[in-house]
């Protein structure tokens, strides 16, 4: 028998506006909704907060990193962090958006930096040269004696997921899974190219949680190897060292186990010392000079081969001034209680032309999408969410912003409360550019919405008229009705980009607070601290 939870409502004689009784409300319910099986509050509770309360015993709390914000642009975090210890300033630098690509969270990234365990700077993948640029100059710089250790009352959170073996099959031992099926999502004569991958994961003893990731080990386009191949005079057959230390051939190495598209500051400066044209070693070399116009935006390592021809490094040289071919993280698209042993992805695949004209491809999303064919198999391992999770009740409202592939994890979340039976209200923002060709699972949304599961299904497809319109956009139009969910103890997710998209999105969440809740700007901040310390506010950006 399944038993009801009475939400507690501030009674009408409370001494509160009625804006101030909706923000209460909204509270209390999430208290109640987060916490399956507490008492049943009555309305003489909620009552009972004008009166005097004893002083709470002080409790020891997580320390606050108001930085770690993917939304924050660098200098925004960087200047947050003033005055912390050295090992803060460098989280600061990082993406924030613990995705553990790298190895490790932003904090312990951050902090192995900082005790000198760690030498690579440019491990942060989401945050790139702006990133590998800002630890350096970090690291240049003089710090104070008091600055440059922890203090030891400091409580160390870490993601032993991300930093070591969670299983069998992990990241350091990842399940060579079979793809099932690479099917597009978008319709013929769209500009983009998304596709549903799902992989076999039976006897494989993997298994996700909704929210959850999956980490994907690709290979590099052959073609590209033997670009490279060709402009280094090679064979391929040349025997190298491998980043596990055991050696193996060229091709191998560079078709398998290292990063070969994006140059790195080591590389850049063993092209400038190999080269023999000085007019070639003066333009690599200015590259990498203080104020220097940097390495150019889009160019690979190819491209610098081309452009530079006489620099020709050895061979062991150049691989050593590689870096490993890391995993990609995506979001995982299906509930596991949905499709058993198996796991499904939304990947968007990336194909660009570059400054020079030059095709260029995502590395991991052209391997799944181009050169992966059903039956054959890629190595992949489970990355758990760090703060990405459905409600432990299923009776709570969700409202779930996910444009184009932000889509990824909230079709698992209704996958997941539909087969759990979950009763909560359940909306959906999604976006994209145009209705006839990008509306990604449009027959299973629809479908949903048809069968309410979905309370409300939102889109927004900028380019079906003269005025974009955004997820942001559609927000702000239904602003009273998503205060009210919130007022109700609704949780929010957004999914997607984070530069723009989740920075918009805060904003539009923001001006519905402000507004519809009748709070001050400093009203709603806290509004929203407290929203995304009680996990009603969660986001997945990269």
């Amino acid at each position: 028998m399944t038993q009801t939870t009475t939400v507690p409502v501030l009674p009408e004689s409370a001494p509160f506006s009625e804006a101030q009784r909706g923000w209460l409300n909204g509270f209390f319910a999430g208290l109640v909704c987060r916490a399956p099986g507490a008492p049943v509050a009555s309305q003489s509770v909620a009552a009972e907060i004008s009166a005097p309360q004893p002083a709470e015993p002080v409790v020891e709390v997580e320390e606050e990193f108001p930085w770690h914000d993917p939304a924050l642009s660098l200098d925004e975090r960087i200047t947050l962090a003033d005055g912390k210890p050295k090992a803060r300033v460098l989280m600061a630098a990082m993406a924030q958006l613990d995705c553990g690509a790298c190895g490790y969270l932003c904090q312990s990234y951050a902090e192995a930096i900082a005790n000198g365990k760690e030498k690579d700077l440019t491990r942060c993948a989401p945050g790139g040269s702006q990133t590998g640029k800002k630890l350096k100059e970090l690291l240049a710089k003089k710090w104070d004696a008091d600055q440059v250790v922890l203090p030891s009352e400091v409580r160390v959170k870490r993601n032993v997921a991300a930093e070591a073996g969670t299983g069998k099959h992990d990241r350091h031992n990842p399940y060579a899974a079979r793809l099932v099926k690479c099917q597009p999502l978008n319709k013929a004569g769209s500009a983009k190219d998304t596709r549903l991958v799902a992989f076999d994961l039976k006897d494989s003893g993997l298994t996700y949680n909704v929210g959850d990731a999956l980490g994907v080990y690709p290979e590099n386009c052959p073609d590209s190897v033997q670009w490279l191949l060709d402009r280094l005079d090679a064979s391929g057959a040349e025997e190298v060292t491998a980043p596990n230390g055991l050696e193996i051939s060229l091709f191998e190495a560079l078709l398998k186990h290292y990063q070969i598209s994006r140059p790195m500051e080591s590389m850049v400066e063993l092209l400038a010392a190999s080269a023999t044209d000085p007019a070639h070693v003066t333009a690599l070399s200015a590259m990498l000079a203080e104020g220097g116009p940097g390495i150019p935006e889009g160019h690979e390592i190819i491209d610098l081969l081309d452009m530079y021809p006489s620099a020709r490094p050895q061979i062991v040289q150049f691989v050593q001034a590689l870096k490993p071919l890391v995993p990609r993280l995506y979001s995982i698209s299906s509930s596991l209680k949905a499709h058993p042993d198996q796991v499904h992805l939304t990947v968007g695949v990336v194909k660009y032309l570059n400054a020079r004209q030059r095709q260029c491809k995502g590395v991991a999303s052209t391997f799944m999408a181009d050169r992966l064919r059903a039956g054959q198999r890629a190595r992949v391992f489970v990355h758990p969410a760090h703060a990405f999770h459905l409600p432990a009740s299923g009776d709570v409202p969700v409202i779930m912003i996910g444009p184009g592939t932000g889509i990824a994890p909230f079709r698992a979340f209704l996958q997941e409360r539909q087969v759990t039976g979950a009763k909560g209200k359940n909306w959906l923002f999604f976006g994209d550019q145009r209705s006839d060709f990008d509306f990604l699972y449009r027959e299973e949304l629809e479908a949903s919405h048809r069968d309410g599961l979905l309370t409300h299904l939102d889109t927004a497809f900028s380019r079906d008229q003269q005025a974009k319109v955004y997820v942001q956009d559609r927000m702000l139009q239904r602003a009273s009705e998503i205060w009210d969910w919130l007022s109700h103890g609704a949780h929010i997710y957004v999914c997607g980009d984070a530069k723009r998209m989740a920075a918009d999105v805060d904003a539009a969440l923001r001006t519905i607070i402000t507004g519809h809740g009748g709070l001050s700007e400093e009203a709603a901040e806290a509004y929203v601290k407290e929203l995304t310390k009680a996990k009603r506010y969660q986001r997945d950006v990269y």
